[in-house]
């Protein structure tokens, strides 16, 4: 009886460090907020589109306003303009700043500056099951 006991012990504590030790390896391969916003940089200065679908929210809203014209895209359409459109090696320079941010939501203005004009992207992350992308404001100057 106490060797069934003892085994009983045991299997409870291996189930409970590998239940531990896969927990930690899943959270630890979830991006963080400035990896999501790094890569979403990179997709729109530098064309590499690699990430970026992992990081937008399937619900995403899209809005790029050009003067009084406002247009809208989903996750998809921005994924597929994206690809289609190639960088064409701009010299782009980018400013981050943090508009808000807690531990469940953040809000992030970009200024992407290139010759003649600048893109300006209010980037909305929210995390659920890691952070995701859920809106993009984006205007120009």
């Amino acid at each position: 009886m106490k060797t069934l006991k003892s085994m009983v012990a045991g299997i409870a504590l291996l189930l409970a460090c590998i239940t531990a030790n896969a927990s930690v390896k899943s959270h630890a391969t979830q991006p963080t907020e400035k990896d999501v916003v790094n890569i979403y940089i990179n997709a729109i200065a530098n064309g590499k589109t690699d990430n970026l679908d992992k990081v937008l929210g399937d619900d995403l809203q899209f809005n790029m306003q050009r003067g009084q014209r406002v247009n809208t895209f989903t996750k998809d359409q921005l994924m597929n303009y994206l690809k289609s459109n190639t960088v064409s090696g701009e010299s782009v320079n980018t400013t981050t700043t943090v508009l808000s941010d807690d531990d469940s939501s953040s809000k992030v203005k970009i200024d992407f500056k290139y010759d003649g004009y600048t893109r300006t992207d209010v980037v909305t992350l929210d995390k659920s099951f890691g952070w995701k992308i859920t809106s993009v404001n984006s205007t120009f100057k």
